[in-house]
């Protein structure tokens, strides 16, 4: 039986919850992740250590978030713009570099997230789920507390939210670089291109901030994955106890 909500008949989903009340929700952001890595990376990795969470411990894992924080603030593309973007995808500097695609505040912008995210919070009470994970697969969207905290104050339901790297301590993390695209190598391998990868000990592409990418090796994708996983699940144990 697959643990994805919107796969999921009714029977099966209170089969899964009376098992385990426990929901995922993954949030994502579209942004450039380097020549090597899908746009979509923060979702694709956030959903998919989620239904392997999901998989091996129990649970339900429930649509990815796309809706991401302002265009201008906290958007790779955006705050550190390199013309290699834009050739990148065939498009104007300006698409990037002037805000003619924003709309409002940055301040409105967060606040229409953080409506959407309590949303998405309420329809998983709604279904019954006793504790929730929020598994921001960009960054920054992990600093959502004031949402989640009313949310959870509210309706008496635990809810954790954070990036992967925070399952570890210390932090583990960068963008698009050795550990998030060493992540998404392991948990979806057609999404990434290895070719595309700059020589072992070479600099990153633009945009990609971490340790060099050219050093990943199948065998550091899959340690970082398992360890990963075990980190999520125990923080998912923690929550349902």
């Amino acid at each position: 039986m697959t643990h994805q909500a919107e796969r999921l008949r009714p029977d099966q989903l209170k089969t899964l919850r009376e098992q385990t009340p426990l929901a995922y929700l993954p949030l994502g952001l579209l942004e450039w992740h380097g020549p090597h890595n899908p746009i979509g990376l923060d979702g694709v990795k956030a959903h998919a250590l989620c239904v392997r969470a999901a998989q091996q411990a129990g649970g339900v894992v429930f649509p990815t978030v796309y809706y991401g924080p302002p265009p201008a603030s906290n958007c790779l593309e955006i705050d550190h713009y390199d013309p290699a973007y834009a050739e990148a995808y065939g498009l104007p500097d300006e698409n990037f570099t002037t805000d003619k695609f924003n709309f409002g505040t940055r301040l409105s912008q967060w606040h229409l997230f953080d409506t959407v995210l309590d949303q998405a919070l309420r329809q998983i009470a709604r279904l019954g789920f006793k504790a929730i994970i929020v598994l921001a697969g960009h960054y920054p969207l992990a600093n959502a507390y004031v949402p989640v905290s009313a949310f959870s104050r509210q309706h008496q339901i635990p809810v954790w939210i954070g990036h992967e790297g925070q399952l570890f301590d210390p932090p583990e993390g960068d963008h698009a670089a050795q550990w998030e695209t060493s992540l998404t190598m392991a948990l979806e391998p057609d999404t990434v291109d290895p070719t595309r990868f700059t020589p072992p000990g070479a600099d990153n592409p633009p945009g990609v901030f971490g340790e060099p990418i050219g050093d990943i090796t199948p065998e550091l994708a899959q340690e970082n994955l398992d360890r990963t996983i075990a980190a999520l699940i125990a923080r998912a144990n923690e929550l349902l106890s």
